[in-house]
C-alpha cells in the first residue's frame, strides 16, 4: 500500500533531477532527548551552523568534532519532532528539500483538491438506526462533510430504497446532535436502518507511515499529490534570490536568469491542471449530481 513516504521519495527524486544530494550514516541509534549524535563516516561538509536530516526530523549542529565523527545538536529545528532513530538511518545534510516540508504541501495540496472548485473529494457512508418518529436524527461518527449525495432505508437486505424530501443541515447544536450535522426528513420514513452517503474532503497525512487509502484517495491521485507538492516547494525558491541583503554568484545572472524557477512549474501547473479536470470529470461521471427531491 502507498503511504506518504512512498509520495515524499517521489516528490524529491524528481525535483533532484539525478542531483545525490550529502549522506552520512548514524553509527549508533539515538532517543529523542539525545544531543550527541555519532556518524560513521567523516563528516564532509557537516560543520557548526548546518542543518541535517533524519527521517522526518532536522538537527541544527551547534558543534562538529571532525576527528571523532560526533555533533553536538540542537533537535526538532524547523519546527519538526524529535523522535527516535536507529542504527543506520540515513543522514542527510543540508537538505534541499526536507520531508518535514513535503509532508506538508501533501498536505496543503489535499486540502486544495478538496475545494469545490476543483471537483475532487472522497465518498463515505454512515448508517443510522432510526426509530420513525424524530423528523431529525444525529449523522452519528461524521467528522467532515460538504454535501449529502444519497440517503436509503433498508426495507429488506436486498432492497434500501431512496429517501427523498430530506434535508441536510450544518451547525446543529452539539447539545441535540454531536456531530453538528443533522438530517431532517420532511415525509415519514419507516423505522429502521438509515445509510447516508455522502462527499467528504480528503483527510491528511499524520505521519509517513500514514497510507493513501487512510486519507481517503486512490492509486489514480498519486501523480496529482506528487505535481502539487512538487510545484509547491519550488515556489519560494526565487525569494532568496532577490533579497537585497546579500550578492549571488556573479554568473548565475547569465545561466539562471531571474524567473527561470517560476517558468520550470509552468509545465508542471499546466499539467496538474489537466489532471484535475480528467479526475473531476471521471468523479462527476461516477456520481453525477442529483436531486433527493
Amino acid at each position: 500500500m502507498t503511504t506518504a513516504s512512498t509520495l515524499i521519495d517521489r516528490v524529491i527524486q524528481q525535483l533532484l533531477s539525478g542531483t545525490v544530494e550529502e549522506r552520512n550514516k548514524l553509527a549508533s541509534g539515538i532517543d529523542s532527548d539525545d544531543t550527541v549524535v555519532t556518524l560513521n563516516y567523516p563528516l564532509g561538509s557537516l560543520r557548526d551552523a548546518s542543518v541535517f536530516e533524519i527521517d522526518s526530523e532536522i538537527f541544527y549542529t551547534w558543534s562538529a568534532n571532525s576527528s571523532n565523527k560526533t555533533v553536538e545538536v540542537d533537535r526538532a529545528y524547523g519546527g519538526t519532532t524529535a523522535a527516535s532513530h536507529s542504527v543506520g538511518a540515513i543522514v542527510t545534510v543540508n537538505p534541499r528539500f526536507p520531508r518535514s516540508q513535503v509532508l506538508l504541501a501533501l498536505n496543503s495540496e489535499l486540502q486544495d483538491l478538496s475545494s469545490p472548485v476543483n471537483g475532487l473529494f472522497q465518498m463515505k457512508t454512515v448508517d443510522l438506526a432510526y426509530n420513525g418518529s424524530d423528523r431529525m436524527v444525529n449523522l452519528t461518527g461524521v467528522t467532515s462533510i460538504s454535501e449529502v449525495y444519497d440517503v436509503r432505508y433498508r426495507y429488506l437486505n436486498d432492497d434500501y430504497p431512496i429517501v427523498r424530501d430530506v434535508r441536510f443541515l450544518r451547525n446543529m447544536p452539539t447539545a441535540d446532535f454531536p456531530s453538528g450535522f443533522a438530517l431532517a426528513f420532511d415525509t415519514g420514513v419507516r423505522s429502521g436502518t438509515i445509510r447516508v452517503l455522502y462527499k467528504a474532503p480528503f483527510g491528511s497525512f499524520t505521519n509517513e507511515a500514514t497510507t493513501i487509502t487512510s486519507v481517503g484517495i486512490g492509486a489514480e491521485l498519486e501523480d496529482l499529490l506528487v505535481l502539487g507538492a512538487q510545484i509547491r516547494m519550488m515556489a519560494g525558491r526565487e525569494i532568496k534570490r532577490n533579497f537585497t541583503e546579500s550578492q549571488g554568484d556573479t554568473r548565475r545572472a547569465d545561466e539562471v536568469p531571474p524567473g527561470a524557477t517560476t517558468n520550470s512549474m509552468l509545465g508542471l501547473q499546466r499539467l496538474r491542471l489537466q489532471r484535475i479536470v480528467a479526475e473531476s470529470a471521471r468523479w462527476a461521471r461516477q456520481y453525477p449530481t442529483r436531486s433527493r427531491k
